[in-house]
């Protein structure tokens, strides 16, 4: 069943040019980057602060993706054939929320790894992109609460975007003024990462910040696997799944 599905997906992914498309979207924007970075056409700070939105970017826009299909099979009531069938319709929704937000880390961490605008290891990028895809399941449950239809689906995704704009807000607070933007789930990666641009002058006392890298990364965990539990059962009340 799970190949089955497997193939499905990827059937689907790669049946669509827009989908298709951002598969290999973050790779050709951490070419680019590295490119940029090697060559020292920017600074590196500015780059570091690109290699962060794009990141944070991969998060929402798989996020979208996963939402699109969730939408595309309630049209085609696929959700309704499910409920009658032995497998359970939470298991189907979850598998495809998990294959895509799977691509959004491996896209988060590709971004990281190949601009090299942070010296994090391996394992920290990893943590960093797994908590930057987190929004992924946000935005799909947040699409199909609002949504019955692509249209719909498209000014919901776009009002979910908003939040995209507070972990660029909060990026200028260092202070206790950061809190006011922490409601977006996203705001916790970007942290971590800030943290590790300016650990040089942390450490030397320069500056300070209200928490550490992996406690940012701790807190962020908490946080978004709350609000994915409150979404995902707003979305359900939404469509009457029980």
């Amino acid at each position: 069943m799970l190949a089955s599905w497997i193939k499905y997906e990827l059937k689907n992914i790669l049946g669509d040019k827009m989908t298709f498309m951002m598969i290999f979207y973050p790779f050709v924007l951490g070419g680019i980057g590295r490119y940029v970075i090697v060559n020292e056409l920017a600074p590196l700070e500015a780059m570091q602060l690109v290699a962060i939105f794009m990141v944070l970017i991969v998060g929402f826009a798989y996020g979208a993706m996963a939402g699109f299909s969730l939408l595309d099979d309630r049209d085609d009531q696929v959700f309704a054939s499910i409920q009658i069938s032995p497998v359970p319709l939470n298991l189907y929704i979850w598998f495809k929320v998990g294959f895509t937000s799977l691509l959004s880390v491996v896209g988060g961490f590709f971004i990281i790894w190949l601009t090299g605008a942070f010296t994090l290891s391996l394992p920290d990028m990893l943590l960093v992109s797994v908590l930057a895809t987190l929004q992924a399941p946000i935005t799909a449950f947040l699409v199909n609460a609002f949504a019955n239809n692509k249209v719909e689906g498209y000014v919901t995704m776009k009002a979910t975007g908003f939040l995209l704009l507070f972990p660029i807000g909060g990026f200028f607070f260092l202070n206790a003024y950061e809190w006011l933007f922490a409601i977006a789930p996203q705001h916790w990666a970007a942290k971590a990462l800030q943290h590790h641009m300016l650990e040089p002058h942390i450490a030397a006392g320069i500056v300070s910040m209200n928490l550490g890298f992996y406690q940012y990364i701790a807190a962020g965990f908490a946080y978004n696997l709350l609000v994915i539990a409150l979404t995902f059962n707003f979305f359900r009340q939404k469509n009457n799944l029980g």
